[in-house]
């Protein structure tokens, strides 16, 4: 943040930046994108982000050579924040970003003149426009009144086939070997891993897949079963407790199923029944256990993208192999009715960006208008045409041409479809939904298992959206050294030797973040939470 703020006030006043960007803005007619080349750099705000390597897959080749598009990728090296940094002292940005919306990253590059605003190329070009719900339209318009972000996985109120990525699979040819016993509840699993550790000790009984907020996806979604009407959303930088009826914000340890998450993870970690890399290893090391067969049980963030890949490999060599969705396990005495960990919203996970050094600003938004379309998404989920199909139904679903049906799951892999993904649109749910439904013996195992944990999804988090704080701020300074404090407490309690340590660390935990500001926090956002429900009405 100290070289982004240095960075500002070097560059801010630079106004050629700026004035490229306007000129480059609507004048006259515009070629349509696709009618002549395009080129642009494209970077993506994440320590996990790394190239694809454009032109590789086959839908990106299609692209090349059918669209004129090429596309210029940028990565992090593993330190985003240190890359963004660096390209905004030199003033060196690239074309396009891709990163959290409400960011710091964001709100500080807006506020300094650095994004072109998009309201005209919404208006000009209606793809996108159409396709967003007018109150999700009013979430992401910034301060000064106009919109510079383009939702990424973005969904309507409208649309029934929500994208949730997240839950609990087994691997199948495991489960079977051991009479596919009853899986409800946490009690079930506990027996179930015991058995897995005991007969096949060269895989993992359960796996978390990456730590992200200082935690990974399984204490979520044992957090979430150990009490009704708990979600995953609870659990981030700093834990919160929504009271829905008061709209205010409360302390978490206020909730007894908190502390309950932790004595079972832990529990689980301590007897060997948990991958003991959860805080250390990369996305690829998870993909390639995956890929091999080596997991029992998966609670892993994304499934439905990894398990896709995991699942063609697997039935490649065996049609019976790969990996089954489960129910959302809870805690016995829990009524299962009530457990809803999931939740849905039409504002997306993050945004894309153009920046006032593209020279092309109007075309690029072009590109992306025309990828939230029918046929851009039905490129991303099945490829291009004349590939596995050649025509599609009245639903715009493809149909299967003879090459889609005989050819290999190995083969089908090695096409990589949908590998390049820079935006998702609810017509890409609704799409494969219906591709889905006319061919079950071949459907895509990531949106069958998105749209069956789609099912536990209850809660629509728009409204909790924007609450990130001013990290200059006085709140903001408190927010940063209490998410440290909550970090390092989560590590120390998941590999706590007993509960009475665990419980140690917990009560250390409260009294350190309460001392920090933890009330201050909670009020702060409670603020913000109010403001969007305000912000939200028609």
């Amino acid at each position: 943040m100290t070289a982004l703020s240095l960075a500002l006030s070097a560059c801010g006043g630079d106004s050629s930046a700026t004035k490229s960007s306007g000129d480059n803005q609507t004048s006259g007619e515009t070629a349509l994108f696709g009618e002549q080349p395009l080129e642009f750099s494209f970077y993506s705000n994440y320590d996990f982000a790394s190239p694809i390597g454009y032109g590789n897959d086959v839908s990106t080749k299609w692209l090349k050579e059918n669209k004129k598009l090429n596309l210029v990728e940028i990565g992090s090296n593993g330190n985003a924040s240190q890359k963004f940094g660096t390209m905004v002292a030199s003033n060196d940005l690239p074309d396009v970003i891709m990163l959290d919306r409400g960011s710091t990253d964001y709100t500080t590059m807006q506020k300094n003149g650095m994004l072109v605003p998009l309201d005209d190329y919404y208006k000009k070009y209606p793809v996108l426009q159409k396709l967003i719900d007018p109150e999700t339209f009013n979430m992401l318009k910034a301060e000064d009144g106009h919109i510079y972000v383009i939702p990424n996985w973005f969904d309507s109120a409208q649309n029934q086939y929500k994208n949730v990525n997240t839950g609990w699979t087994v691997n199948q040819e495991i489960y079977a070997d051991l009479g596919k016993p009853e899986l409800k509840t946490f009690d079930d699993l506990y027996s179930y891993l015991k058995q897995v550790k005991e007969k096949f000790p060269n895989v993992v009984p359960l796996e978390p897949g990456i730590a992200m907020n200082g935690v990974n996806m399984l204490y979520k979604l044992i957090y979430a079963g150990n009490g009704g009407n708990r979600t995953i959303w609870n659990i981030g930088d700093v834990p919160t407790f929504p009271n829905t009826e008061t709209h205010t914000l409360e302390s978490i340890f206020n909730d007894p199923a908190y502390l309950d998450a932790f004595k079972y993870m832990s529990q689980l970690t301590r007897e060997g029944l948990v991958s003991p890399d959860m805080f250390t290893q990369k996305q690829e090391q998870v993909q390639e256990k995956l890929n091999s067969g080596r997991i029992a049980v998966t609670a892993i963030s994304n499934i439905t993208g990894l398990g896709n890949t995991a699942n063609d490999i697997l039935r490649a060599k065996d049609p019976n192999a790969g990996y089954d969705f489960i129910p959302f396990l809870y805690k016995s005495g829990i009524d299962p009715t009530t457990v809803n960990p999931h939740t849905y919203g039409t504002l997306g996970w993050n945004v894309v960006v153009i920046t006032k050094k593209a020279k092309q600003p109007e075309q690029i938004f072009q590109f992306y208008d025309w990828w939230a379309s029918e046929e851009g998404q039905r490129i991303n989920a099945f490829g291009p045409p004349g590939l596995l199909y050649d025509k599609v139904d009245e639903n715009g679903a493809p149909i299967d041409n003879e090459k889609a049906k005989t050819i290999k799951p190995e083969e089908k892999a090695n096409l990589k479809i949908g590998l390049f993904n820079p935006l998702g649109s609810p017509l890409y749910y609704k799409i494969t939904h219906f591709k889905n439904a006319q061919d079950p013996d071949h459907q895509n195992w990531g949106m069958a298992a998105s749209e069956y944990f789609a099912k536990f999804a209850k809660l629509n988090t728009d409204q909790f959206n924007n609450m990130k704080l001013d990290p200059k701020s006085d709140a903001g300074i408190k927010e940063q050294q209490i998410k440290q404090i909550w970090q390092e407490a989560n590590a120390k309690m998941i590999f706590a030797k007993n509960d009475e340590e665990l419980e140690a660390v917990y009560k250390k935990l409260q009294a350190d973040v309460m001392k920090a500001g933890y009330e201050d926090i909670l009020a702060e956002k409670t603020k913000l939470w109010q403001s969007n429900l305000a912000q939200m009405k028609p």
